[in-house]
């Protein structure tokens, strides 16, 4: 950003390098001769005067007295306030915010951020929003919030992106990619890694890229690209050399030893850390102490030095509680797990177990994904939005014309043609309706004797079939209770052989033999899987209907956690657009098996291809008298089999399935059971879609049926 910040005056200069500092963490010169002429200055103004200087000296003194630039800027944030002036107030409230940050003083810079982004939009104070939005965002991703950061960064985005300047865009997008990195969607966290990158190129911006390159390095390394990632962070050591700040190399530090470690060259990886831990000490970098401190202990646990394991373990818990670094805390409850585990504590095992999902559940649950996915949708979308816009505006006057053009011409040779087809039809007609009479007199004495023979010959099929339904209906009854009475007569056994298997994997030693008996206890699971949907197609036909105001969303949402707590597949995210205030009467337990069974059906097969990024959307809408539910997903797809033959039971569409094929078969006897239609097809992009249409209220033939 060197050419930039030329363009400006002396003192934008100086407060836009403060801000980078601040987000950056690199310093700058200080320079004692501007600070005694601010100090003079200082002594002849008063008043709300008196403001800009101690913000000149705040930025002064920011990069070798922390302490002293705090005391400057609070006093330049009370005069501000005294004087009610808001447009002072946002920027000493700013750079206040911004070294609070830098203390790691996390949670008051928040609370601050907070209070002032009102005032900055209803300013319109665009230069102090986008600080204000970046610093924020970067304070709630070390809290691990992180939805709150995504989106204030897609905010941020969209205003340097309306500027047009390059190279703040790519400080948006950086900072986006940092989000993904601290979700660990590595390959989202490099797709906007790289755009920033790219941008820095296009406007030949060196400044802060040898960081950029080092967090596409960390990326490589949870990715298990080493070699990769070795390459690009010695490339960020070699662009700053000599001139490296100690920031920059705790980083290049840090990344080179999680590269060695990724790697097994331990000893490389503990010279790297010790580095990293010292440089940070020495420079009160709390994060990055905490990260070495960790990453030394797990090199410790490698080598089974298990008390000095816990020693640093120990003091990276402490800092990420005196801190707030919830992301690091999660690492570090979890590597008290495997450490415990070893020294076979299992009472301290089982502690920090629970800790570590408390804690990662509460910061990484479902409605963050959720929320995530929302954000990143609304985004997208108004990218969308704006290049449809774009292009259909430069074609909207053609379009218009040639269409009016086009219904002018095609009505004047439409009315010709009506009135000289009229004209014709009109003869023939006349003529035709002569013979018709006769002919229809001549039918009516044949098709009463035809009605007399018919109505004979009902009368005796209607006899036939009342004994044929008669008799359906009893082998049906009799089959209900057979698969009924077997399914839970075979229940019985079954927990046994579970509960023996349960038994023996405990006790028995002999690998060969706890292969096998891992299989018998699978193979036991998916029988009392099997058995559990026999017992669901018994409750389908034989329970009885009950009418009631169904609330979608909370069923949608209970069958999600549900999936969430089964374990889902690597990043895979549910997508929902569900229509609000929907009155839709029907039968709880039948929806929610025909839902669960389309959306659990959509995740089981699921594509793992690392290049895609499974997805599973669920649309529910009103049209017209019905409801219409659709689940799509990009997973494997169902092979070439017939729309129909795959709902039947015992149909299964690809070996993945452990449900012996009765899912669909479930779905389709629920749906039916309500009176709706269920299908499969594949959409525009090739996805695999489910639909059901189902009525808004349960028809009363559905009910007088069942009466019968």
């Amino acid at each position: 950003m060197y050419n930039y910040f030329h363009k400006i005056s002396y003192r934008t200069l100086k407060a836009g390098l403060f801000i980078l500092a601040l987000i950056y963490t690199s310093a700058y010169a200080q320079d004692l001769h501007r600070i005694d002429s601010l100090n003079q200055l200082l002594n002849t103004q008063s008043g709300i005067n008196q403001v800009e200087t101690y913000i000149e000296l705040a930025i002064e003194y920011a990069d070798f007295d922390n302490a002293r630039s705090l005391e400057y800027i609070e006093t330049a944030f009370s005069v501000a306030s005294q004087f009610q002036d808001s447009v002072k107030i946002v920027e000493a409230g700013r750079i206040k915010g911004q070294l609070l940050r830098r203390l790691d003083r996390m949670d008051e810079a928040i609370q601050l951020f907070e209070s002032l982004l009102p005032t900055a939009r209803k300013r319109n104070l665009t230069h102090d929003l986008k600080s204000i939005l970046n610093s924020l965002a970067l304070a709630y991703t070390w809290k691990a919030d992180y939805n709150k950061a995504l989106d204030l960064n897609f905010q941020s985005l969209i205003i340097r992106e309306q500027e047009g300047d390059k190279a703040e865009i790519s400080i948006a997008l950086h900072n986006i990619g940092l989000v993904y990195f601290r979700l660990k969607n590595y390959e989202k966290a490099v797709e906007y890694y790289q755009r920033a990158l790219d941008y820095k190129k296009q406007v030949n911006d060196t400044y802060d890229m040898d960081r950029l390159l080092i967090n596409i390095g960390l990326c490589y390394n949870n990715l298990n690209r080493y070699e990769e990632a070795k390459a690009i962070i010695e490339e960020a050591q070699q662009l700053c050399a000599d001139q490296c700040s100690d920031e920059i190399l705790i980083e290049i530090q840090f990344g080179l030893g999680v590269t060695h470690f990724g790697l097994g060259e331990y000893e490389k990886s503990k010279s790297n850390f010790e580095e990293s831990l010292r440089i940070s000490e020495s420079t009160d970098n709390h994060r990055f102490t905490g990260e070495s401190l960790f990453y030394l202990g797990k090199l410790e646990l490698v080598n089974e030095n298990f008390k000095g394991a816990e020693e640093l373990f120990i003091k990276a818990e402490k800092i990420s509680l005196d801190y707030g670094f919830n992301q690091l805390l999660i690492n570090v409850y979890k590597e008290y797990s495997n450490l415990y585990a070893k020294l076979k504590d299992y009472e301290k095992v089982s502690l920090f177990q629970n800790k570590y999902i408390a804690l990662k559940d509460s910061l990484i649950g479902e409605e963050l994904v959720k929320n995530i996915a929302q954000i990143q949708t609304r985004f997208e979308e108004r990218q969308n939005i704006a290049t449809i816009a774009n292009k259909e505006e430069e074609l909207a006057r053609q379009r218009t014309l040639n269409v009016a053009i086009g219904i002018i011409a095609l009505l004047s040779a439409l009315l010709v043609f009506v009135l000289y087809r009229n004209n014709k039809a009109i003869k023939h007609v006349n003529s035709a309706l002569a013979d018709a009479k006769s002919v229809i007199e001549h039918q009516n004495i044949e098709l009463q004797s035809q009605a007399d023979r018919l109505q004979l010959a009902v009368d005796k099929a209607t006899a036939d079939l009342k004994v044929v339904n008669n008799s359906l209906r009893k082998v049906n009854e009799e089959l209900d209770n057979f698969i009924y009475k077997t399914s839970h007569d075979i229940r019985g056994p079954l927990a046994s052989l579970k509960g023996i298997c349960n038994v023996a994997l405990m006790d028995v030693h002999d690998p060969l033999a706890l292969e096998y008996l891992q299989k018998l206890d699978d193979t036991a699971s998916l029988l009392n899987r099997i058995l559990t949907r026999l017992l669901i197609i018994n409750q389908i036909n034989r329970s009885a209907i009950s009418k009631e105001k169904l609330n979608l969303e909370k069923i949608v949402d209970d069958i999600i956690l549900l999936e969430t707590k089964k374990g889902l597949p690597p990043r895979l995210v549910f997508e929902r657009d569900i229509q609000q205030n929907i009155d839709f009467y029907s039968d709880d337990s039948l929806v929610r098996i025909i839902l669960e069974n389309l959306i659990d059906n959509a995740v089981r097969f699921y594509n793992d291809s690392q290049r895609i990024n499974p997805f599973v959307n669920i649309r529910i809408w009103v049209d017209g008298n019905d409801l219409q539910i659709s689940v799509v997903d990009n997973g494997i797809g169902v092979a070439d089999v017939d729309s129909e033959k795959i709902f039947q039971m015992f149909s299964r569409a690809s070996d993945r399935s452990n449900t012996g094929g009765l899912g669909l078969y479930l779905v389709k006897q629920a749906v039916e059971r309500l009176g709706g239609k269920v299908g499969l097809s594949r959409n525009a992009q090739e996805h695999t879609e489910f639909t059901v249409t189902l009525p808004l209220e349960l028809p009363m033939e559905v009910l007088v049926q069942y009466e019968a």
